[in-house]
């Protein structure tokens, strides 16, 4: 097994784990203030509180959704399906609980990660992409 294979696995590991542990937060969260929520799942527990009431700058617009869609398939359709459906362990994002966590704490989960529950850091994309995927996040149904 090459050096590659074995990062490559590694790295898929590292990302089902953390999509697991977004899912479950998101099941848990109830629009309480995810720091202080002991239901919480530990992925959104580091969120400062002015990230839940940081709005999305292209909420709700038809392009941002289109152009956010493109970008979770190019980043985040490996783990999590091309349709957000779930793939493998990653568990499916087109919940009704995901669309329940506020635009900013998604947006500062992206741009953070968590790599002990298998998220990466999506920071080095610029802002208006992570901005856009969380738009397609929100619009999963």
């Amino acid at each position: 097994m090459t050096l590659r294979t074995v990062v490559g696995r590694l790295w898929l590991v590292i990302l089902l784990l953390s999509t697991f542990g977004l899912f479950a937060a998101t099941c848990l969260w109830g629009g309480k203030d995810v720091r202080k929520d002991s239901r919480m799942a530990s992925v959104f527990r580091g969120a400062p509180a002015a990230e839940s009431r940081r709005q999305n700058p292209f909420g709700g617009e038809a392009k941002a959704v289109l152009a956010g869609k493109k970008l979770f398939r190019r980043h985040c359709a490996s783990c999590h399906g091309e349709n957000a459906e779930g793939h493998g362990k990653a568990p499916p994002l087109r919940s009704g609980a995901l669309r329940e966590v506020p635009d900013g704490i998604l947006f500062w989960f992206l741009r953070k990660g968590k790599l002990r529950s298998g998220m990466p850091s999506w920071s080095g994309l610029p802002p208006q992409q992570r901005w856009q995927i969380v738009s397609f996040l929100k619009s999963l149904r």
